[in-house]
């Protein structure tokens, strides 16, 4: 589990699903694996807006997820910045790009790149690149990673059943068939952790949700790595939108939905 540090948003990661998934490693899964996605709710031009704070209620900064379509895919783009950096530096970011198939929903490649500030206040740039390969029948998740004044390291995992990129979660969970009593699971590939674990999924029921935007009623869906928990809480409505996410070390809450009709 990753911990905050003082770079603000982006020491944390402020992404959804790869705190969760982090540490872990590539194993025999659990249980039997499944695709999970049952519907295409995402909206070309649609733009997500959330408040990120900690367990305390302190303000981290604001994320932004947006949809566009390409050519039969989708591309999914993460926005992540600090929201009260000190007085006269530059505020870290993070922008995190995932391209998936639009009706399969399985990745084809992603991006990211990141500001970071170290405790003297001088900021670096590091930049992400993947892709998902067929290598002798078997896709394989291929990365590349670039660190300001550090060598440059590439490396792959052959990949199991049933995967989907762990940074395009926040999409991934607004496509399952929702009902109550649902219970899957899937194989989650970490881009950054060269990794893949088997998550599971499991909805107990509906719940109203309070969050600056206004309340909504939702679908509370769990989910479990190994010990880790995690919650997110979906709109019942379409798009289903997630409405709050609880990642353990940082909350999303939605401020501003922006849906094309």
């Amino acid at each position: 589990m990753r911990a905050l540090r003082s770079q603000g948003v982006t020491g944390l990661l402020a992404i959804a699903a790869l705190t969760m998934l982090v540490g872990c490693t590539a194993g025999v899964p659990s249980a039997a694996t499944n695709d999970v996605v049952a519907a295409q709710p995402w909206v070309a031009g649609e733009r997500y807006t959330y408040a990120l704070t900690d367990g305390n209620g302190n303000t981290l900064g604001e994320g932004v997820l947006s949809t566009t379509k390409d050519a039969g895919r989708l591309v999914l783009e993460q926005r992540y910045t600090e929201g009260r950096p000190p007085a006269g530096v530059t505020p870290t970011s993070d922008v995190i790009t995932v391209t998936v198939d639009a009706t399969t929903f399985r990745p084809l490649e992603g991006h990211r790149e990141t500001v970071r500030r170290d405790e003297g206040g001088k900021t670096t740039a590091e930049k992400d690149t993947w892709r998902y390969a067929d290598v002798q029948g078997t896709p394989h998740l291929v990365s590349r990673i670039e660190r300001q004044g550090a060598a440059v390291v590439e490396g792959d995992v052959a990949l199991r059943a049933h995967w989907y990129d762990n940074e395009s979660s926040l999409w991934l969970w607004r496509g399952l068939a929702f009902a109550e009593g649902y219970e899957k699971y899937y194989v989650s590939a970490n881009p950054f952790e060269r990794s893949q674990q088997t998550v599971n999924l499991r909805i107990p029921r509906r719940e109203p949700m309070t969050v600056p935007a206004g309340t909504f009623q939702t679908w509370r869906v769990i989910l479990r790595n190994g010990r880790a928990v995690r919650t997110a809480w979906v709109n019942a409505d379409a798009p289903h939108q997630v409405v709050r996410w609880d990642n353990g070390d940082v909350i999303f809450e939605l401020t501003k939905a922006e849906t094309p009709r």
